[in-house]
């Protein structure tokens, strides 16, 4: 029997994957849980200490980006290198979803029923039904409806994604077409997206990861590149920082360079960018993300609605936003292990096929990197399918809500 800290990562040997994505994706979880933490946390704050929570709140957002650039990646880099039939793709897809999915909707849904003030659901029986199909059918996010998980808005752009991508690739035969076509058309839909004002900005982070596979062979190729990528990434990320801070008019454009040179940094360099995310804390992390992405939402609401029972916490003022975060994440990782342990590995990630041995590796060879793709699928010894899958539920200014 495999012992839980396996479990974990998913590979026999750090040959078989990428550690620093697994890492990227800890990263990636641990902003999205600050988005939450900081809006559970702001109504002890005030003055400054209500400023600074305002500010981290802002950039966790950038969590659920990164995640898109990851799936954009994975996926993308998927169905290039070899024709996948729709309806298999899509079956892992489901699986490496919904179970765990289920299982928290399942959790929202009894809560829903206890405390009837908390609830989102239409009053009339039903509306409640056509609300809660559409929730499970991932239309909040695309569409305009209340997710049920709120996390969950994101999982319908990594589901349009997964539908439309295979269609674009093979209905416009994308893998006979030069690299350098291939790059020009993707940053003139983004340009173009930018520029018309067109909805669902965000999706653009999906191209950010595609372009990332058409760069990476001169990335690993020209010695002189990857050196550098540690550098131009350190320097990205607090500019990337400022400007999305001061909302500054290119503050995009800034996120997606900033997401791309870290992702190439991670991925193609071997400096300390590469190195810091191969700690095996962060991995881990990111190897359970997506069962941390759906959960800690809900724990950190009862985390704080018991806080709101007891007299000493309205004592804490200012320092409540540092007092309260160890137990607060120490609350959402119990959780999330728990969940991962019972329901993601055994359903989503446990190998099945005994005919060709399976082998879960972490989201740098073949899992998600969206909440869907937030966690580690399979990797066949023969001829299979890539999945990359693992989202987040922050948001940027022009998000959905």
């Amino acid at each position: 029997m495999v012992d839980a800290g396996k479990r974990f990562e998913y590979a026999p040997s750090p040959a078989a994957r990428s550690l620093p994505m697994e890492g990227l994706r800890g990263v990636a979880v641990l902003l999205v849980f600050l988005v939450h933490y900081c809006s559970g946390v702001q109504v002890y704050l005030s003055g400054k200490a209500l400023m600074l929570a305002d500010g981290i709140h802002l950039l966790g957002n950038v969590g659920v980006d990164l995640f898109f650039v990851l799936s954009g990646y994975l996926i993308y880099g998927a169905l290039m290198r070899r024709p996948q039939p729709f309806a298999d793709f899509m079956a892992r897809r489901v699986r490496r979803l919904y179970p765990a999915f289920a299982v928290v909707m399942a959790a929202y849904l009894v809560l829903s029923h206890i405390l009837p003030a908390e609830s989102k659901l239409p009053s009339g029986g039903r509306e409640a039904a056509a609300y809660i199909l559409a929730n499970l059918l991932l239309m909040p996010g695309i569409f305009p409806i209340q997710p049920i998980i709120t996390v969950a808005w994101s999982l319908s752009y990594e589901m349009a994604f997964y539908v439309t991508l295979p269609a674009l690739v093979g209905g416009l035969r994308l893998r006979a077409w030069p690299a350098p076509v291939r790059v020009a058309v993707f940053l003139a839909a983004v340009v173009l997206a930018q520029v018309m004002h067109l909805p669902h900005p965000r999706i653009g982070m999906f191209v950010c990861g595609m372009l990332l596979v058409e760069a990476m062979p001169a990335l690993c190729a020209v010695a002189a590149l990857r050196t550098r990528l540690d550098a131009a990434a350190i320097v990205a990320v607090p500019l990337c920082a400022t400007a999305l801070l001061y909302r500054s008019a290119g503050a995009f454009e800034a996120l997606f360079l900033t997401c791309f040179l870290l992702c190439a940094a991670a991925l193609a360099g071997r400096g300390p960018v590469a190195r810091s995310l191969s700690m095996r804390p962060l991995r881990w992390l990111g190897n359970m993300s997506y069962s941390y992405y759906l959960l800690h939402g809900l724990m950190l609401k009862a985390m704080f609605f018991a806080l709101s029972h007891l007299p000493v916490a309205q004592h804490l003022g200012n320092a409540a936003l540092w007092v309260l975060l160890p137990p607060a994440f120490a609350v959402t990782v119990g959780g999330s292990v728990a969940l991962f342990l019972t329901v993601e590995w055994p359903l989503s990630l446990r190998p099945r096929d005994a005919t060709g041995p399976a082998t879960p590796v972490a989201a740098a060879t073949t899992s998600d990197a969206s909440p869907e793709a937030i966690g580690p699928v399979l990797v066949r010894s023969r001829p299979g399918g890539l999945d990359a899958s693992a989202e987040g539920s922050a948001r940027l200014p022009s998000a959905p809500a």
